[in-house]
């Protein structure tokens, strides 16, 4: 079908699940797909596998939570592939299973990092990148806890999470007019290796 003809897209927790598979349908529905998780071998299996099926991709393995990273990511799509338009920030961890009182501060920043603030990082570069192409598309994995429903032990999931939902309303608000739409995805549980 090539609904992604001419697009770029980059596409955080790549490495397997929900990221693996989009960037696979991604690349299967024409756009060229720049790849990022943390195992290099994974990315590497990832990236032939697309370019197997006739698609170009990509991959710059490192650690989200890093803001040169999010940096990186975009410069490879334009230095590479000319551009912008899709970005998937997908990437998250659920962290500690315990009550808020038993948490450590450590396991609350490594939850809110990985999942809350590598998203800010990646919007910070991948909004204006798509400004100078005259739009695009900012997509976020949210998830269901703490918007319709929580469970005890997934206080820093809950916030974090939560926290994907407002990131992206003022996005949305402040880049609309620019043709940028945000939208956050907020799955059950899903079937990933």
């Amino acid at each position: 079908m090539n609904q992604l003809s001419g697009r770029v897209a980059i596409v955080t927790g790549a490495s397997s699940g929900i990221g693996y598979e989009t960037a696979k349908l991604f690349a299967k529905e024409g756009a060229k797909v720049v790849v990022t998780g943390r195992r290099q071998d994974a990315l590497d299996k990832l990236v032939n596998e697309i370019e197997r099926g006739g698609g170009q991709a990509i991959a710059v393995a490192g650690d989200i939570r890093e803001e040169q990273l999010a940096r990186a990511l975009v410069d490879t799509a334009v230095d590479r592939f000319g551009g912008l338009d899709i970005a998937f920030n997908n990437v998250g961890a659920t962290g500690e299973s315990v009550p808020v009182p038993d948490m450590s501060a450590q396991a609350w920043h490594a939850v809110l990092d990985t999942n809350l603030t590598s998203a800010f990082f990646g919007a910070k570069y991948q909004i204006p990148a798509m400004v100078k192409r005259g739009g695009g598309s900012i997509i976020f994995t949210s998830t269901f806890v703490s918007h319709t429903a929580s469970f005890p032990g997934m206080g820093a999931y809950a916030a974090s999470k939560a926290g994907l939902i407002g990131l992206m309303q003022v996005i949305a608000v402040e880049y609309g007019s620019h043709g940028i739409r945000a939208n956050a995805l907020l799955p059950g549980g899903t079937d990933t290796p």
